[in-house]
């Protein structure tokens, strides 16, 4: 059955028409409903990639950086400066060092305590932060503590949550300088926003004395299952009182590797993964990652890019760049879920010189299902968009009074200028 449009949600509270004023105080700025950034080498990535990377539609870069092994810290002046000629804002993760990441044992110290692994930890953070004035820097503290891989469990009472309280305690301390905007912790297991221990101690410090919000990395196999655990996870912002926080998807991608999808396939799950972070009320997304780390098709980890080892463009990219190039400098005004069908409704931003609404629609099913059909005024221009397999705008049929569109998993997208 088509469903006319009339019957979109609007969207309320801080995810409402004027959202995208309301995230810039926490350092958050974007031309598109949700800001868009992609992952990056630091050390390998060049000029003309970033450049690609901008004419891609992208307005964020992440990367990471951790404690070094000498006592000189990492300089990313140069890099910043690039990025700042390539008109792209940096997104920069403090990953833990040796004694609280997953290193063998022949790398870590007999004699240093959680305690130390603390103490070195925060004088790395804070070393950091204060570095770089930039205020258009987003910063991540550490990456994915829920994950073993990435945090021992049994350093997280014992060597972060002290870490947090000193880095906590000393940027309290310099309130008055420059604001920082602070992310945390790169959860990987949504909608938890903790790791399993007896009490969530690391967020009810962080939220209390200097996070700007929290961040999540959503891996699904179903983009749009995120809505409803992004819901979940904000429930625990409010028991402290911090409903109001972003909470931005820091790391998230679809790999193409032999035994789960080609690069058709994984060109559709980025246009939804986009669209579904929109539809959560998710600030910004973080799409990993720009190049594939190496040949091997049946390797997962090597395949996330948008680009391919050797720099040759994947079909996801120029899908995406249509896309965003079709919202840029639009805003979410409502949406709407019937079954497995998906729509959302975005207005132009204040300011923008043309005026329209777009209507974005697609489907979570393999097939197409549920139909939309979207109102329009006598005489109104009407242009319909296609971004997968094949990225093109055709004009709407003359004289018809809606527009009528089965919601499948190429998402389509019609236009209407006031």
């Amino acid at each position: 059955m088509k469903l006319p449009a009339a019957w979109l949600i609007p969207v309320c509270g801080v995810l409402a028409a004027s959202h995208a004023s309301a995230w810039e105080k926490y350092g958050i700025h974007s031309a598109y409903p949700a800001a868009i950034s992609v992952q990056i080498n630091p050390s390998q990535i060049t000029n003309q990639q970033l450049a690609a990377i901008k004419d891609a539609g992208f307005e964020y870069v992440r990367f990471g950086t951790r404690p070094p092994v000498s006592d000189k810290p990492q300089d990313f002046s140069e890099l910043l400066e690039r990025l700042r000629k390539a008109q792209l804002k940096p997104i920069i993760t403090l990953f833990g060092g040796a004694t609280v990441w997953m290193q063998p044992k022949r790398m870590m110290s007999t004699t240093m305590t959680p305690l130390d692994a603390a103490d070195n930890f925060s004088r790395f953070a804070l070393t950091t932060l204060n570095q770089y004035a930039d205020p258009n820097i987003l910063w991540e503290l550490w990456n994915e503590p829920d994950n073993p891989t990435f945090l021992k469990p049994g350093m997280l009472q014992t060597g972060l949550v002290p870490a947090i309280q000193k880095i906590c305690a000393a940027l309290e301390q310099q309130k008055g300088g420059a604001r920082k905007n602070i992310f945390g912790f790169g959860f990987a297991k949504l909608p938890n926003l903790q790791p399993k221990i007896p009490d969530d101690k690391l967020l009810a410090i962080s939220l209390q004395n200097c996070l700007s919000g929290v961040s999540v990395h959503p891996y699904r196999k179903i983009p749009e299952t995120l809505a409803d655990d992004a819901s979940k996870s904000r429930e625990l912002l409010h028991k402290y009182g911090k409903g109001e926080l972003p909470m931005i998807a820091s790391e998230w991608g679809y790999s193409n590797f032999t035994a789960a999808r080609d690069q058709g396939g994984q060109a559709q799950l980025v246009l939804r993964e986009y669209l579904s972070t929109v539809f959560a009320g998710i600030p910004l997304v973080n799409i990993y990652q720009w190049q594939d780390t190496g040949p091997d098709r049946a390797a997962r980890e090597q395949n996330y890019g948008l680009t391919d080892s050797s720099g040759q463009v994947k079909l996801a990219l120029p899908a995406l760049k249509h896309l965003l190039g079709k919202l840029k400098d639009t805003q979410l005004a409502g949406s709407e879920k019937v079954g497995e069908a998906y729509q959302l409704v975005l207005n132009s931003q204040p300011g923008a010189s043309a005026k329209r609404s777009v209507h974005v629609v697609w489907s979570s099913a393999a097939r197409p299902g549920g139909g939309f059909s979207i109102p329009r005024n006598k005489g109104q221009r009407c242009v319909i968009s296609e971004f997968y397999p094949q990225q093109g705008d055709k004009p709407c049929l003359e004289g018809a009074a809606s527009v009528d569109l089965n919601a499948g998993p190429s998402p389509m997208a019609v236009t209407l200028y006031d």
